[in-house]
């Protein structure tokens, strides 16, 4: 089994060190792992969002050599906003990464994790906005190698109906699709949104469109920020995918997808 999206004490919103959730993931029999620490520079909130790399590389080859066992990806989470764009492809040119993951958090000045979002919008005008900058960050940056949770506006959404639906943004979903297909960019199918919506993130009827645009980069990440996350439900997410015609599950050598047939 597989995780391609692990926060560990790097990201400013995770507590648990590299070691302890590469612990868990042993325990869990996971076979390949990715961390995937926060990187968003002038994030709205409190902490410092972005990695310290001599401090990364160092734990890392550390947990490396504790788990020779397991398959250990290095890689980032990318937060997407269109005037960062420049910055990430100064600063990643030089950083020896395997995969990099580009995620929208940021919506209206504001992390939709946080209360007072939701406190300054309507439940339409959030997902209008963040499906527009969705796209947006889509078609203007191509420095990433698969775009993250798709939905996640619904993440933390306050309101009973929380799923960010294909029918509701047919055309712009499509346009985010094809995009990366025609990049050879992938899709992650995040499962932090079975704990929080019911769903997977993006939802079933996205991942199906995208595969069929032809896509067939599709990484399985949990977005695990504590021990008891990593892993989750990635066996039925790649259950998931087969019954979506997926054959195979992709992860990453220094930036070249590998895929590896889905059992």
């Amino acid at each position: 089994m597989i995780d391609y999206h692990i926060h560990t004490s790097l990201s400013a919103d995770c507590e648990v060190g590299m070691m302890q959730m590469a612990a868990a993931a042993d325990k869990k029999g996971l076979k390949e792992i990715c961390f995937a620490d926060h990187y968003d520079f002038d994030f709205p909130g409190d902490g410092d969002y972005t990695v310290d790399f001599e401090l990364y590389k160092k734990q890392f080859d550390a947990v490396a050599a504790a788990y020779p066992h397991i398959n250990i990806r290095k890689g980032i989470e990318a937060g997407l906003e269109p005037h960062n764009f420049h910055k990430f492809e100064e600063l990643l040119c030089d950083e020896e990464l395997d995969c990099i993951i580009g995620s929208v958090h940021v919506v209206g000045g504001f992390d939709p994790y946080f209360k007072e979002f939701w406190q300054k919008t309507s439940k339409q005008e959030a997902f209008d906005e963040y499906a527009r900058l969705s796209l947006e960050c889509t078609l203007a940056a191509d420095f990433y190698d698969v775009l993250g949770h798709l939905g996640y506006i619904g993440k933390y959404c306050p309101f009973e109906d929380k799923l960010f639906r294909y029918g509701d943004y047919t055309d712009i979903v499509d346009t985010i699709l094809k995009t990366l297909v025609e990049r050879g960019q992938g899709l992650e199918v995040n499962t932090s949104g079975l704990i929080k919506t019911g769903n997977l993130m993006p939802d079933l009827p996205i991942i199906q469109r995208f595969k069929q645009l032809g896509g067939e980069i599709v990484t399985v990440g949990s977005d695990a920020h504590i021990e008891e996350h990593v892993g989750y439900a990635a066996q039925y997410t790649l259950d998931a995918l087969g019954t979506l015609g997926f054959k195979y599950v992709c992860a990453f050598d220094k930036r070249e997808p590998r895929f590896i047939r889905i059992p």
